[in-house]
């Protein structure tokens, strides 16, 4: 994967996270992506992207708040993300 392209989805997901709709979202995924977003390896960008495309923001919240667990696939990119 080149420059080119990671700049595109690392762009996509920094506008993903920044206007969900509420407040708290974006207040959530600034402290849990936005900030975190250059420690992702490209795999993990990858992963981030495929992660909004298959859960709704109510669940993305209900795991960072930890009322809900994230699936095996997106596991470790939570792990990752929350510490």
């Amino acid at each position: 994967m080149n420059d080119y392209n990671i700049k595109k989805i690392k762009k996509k997901i920094l506008y993903r996270s920044s206007y969900t709709g509420t407040k708290e979202a974006d207040l959530l995924y600034q402290k849990f992506i936005v900030n975190k977003i250059d420690q992702l390896n490209n795999k993990e960008l990858l992963l981030l992207s495929e992660l909004f495309n298959e859960i709704s923001d109510e669940e993305i919240l209900l795991i960072f708040t930890k009322k809900k667990f994230p699936n095996k696939k997106f596991k470790d990119l939570f792990i990752k993300l929350m510490k």
